[in-house]
């Protein structure tokens, strides 16, 4: 009678041994679902999306020759409605500021105090506006423009952000 008793136990510890191991050993390498983006980037596109490489925030807004750059257009495009005469101006979000922040032109928008060229192409069709950074792509929807006034509710962020006009 002892020795089924100890059988049972010792097939019942294997079995206990091998699940346990088999589960986590399942659970170390199964990464297939995680991704290597980063949350604090905040922009919308990785910049080489096949290798899921994560990019770091210094390597942003810089022409970074070792950084795939995106497939972007060669010209901006501008489909709208809105008043260009008033969208194509010089933007900031402190009028106390230094500089302005971005000037918006039918050929570019503008990136002021960028490391290397700031001049971006962009798709404007209607309200929705899709910048192509060399590493990355920003899209908003612009929510109003007055001569003196852009409001643009960019993707990922909550709240509308307000600019004026820049003045020289």
């Amino acid at each position: 009678m002892k020795v089924p008793h100890k059988i049972f136990i010792l097939v019942l510890s294997t079995f206990l041994g091998l699940t346990t191991s088999c589960s986590s050993t399942t659970k170390k390498n199964d990464v297939s679902n995680q991704s290597n983006d980063t949350i604090d980037h905040g922009y919308n596109e990785l910049a080489n999306p096949s290798d899921l490489k994560t990019i770091s925030n210094s390597d942003y807004n810089r022409d970074n020759p070792e950084i795939e750059n995106i497939a972007r257009p060669k010209t901006s495009t501008v489909q709208t409605q809105l008043d260009t005469t008033a969208l194509f101006q010089s933007w900031v979000k402190d009028p106390n500021g230094p500089c302005t922040d971005f000037v918006i032109s039918n050929k570019s928008f503008y990136i002021a105090d960028y490391a290397g060229d700031g001049a971006m192409p962009y798709e404007l069709i209607e309200k929705k506006l899709k910048v192509f950074y060399n590493d990355f792509i920003q899209e908003g929807e612009i929510i109003s423009v007055t001569t003196d006034t852009l409001k643009i509710r960019w993707k990922d962020i909550d709240e509308v952000t307000a600019y004026v006009r820049w003045a020289q």
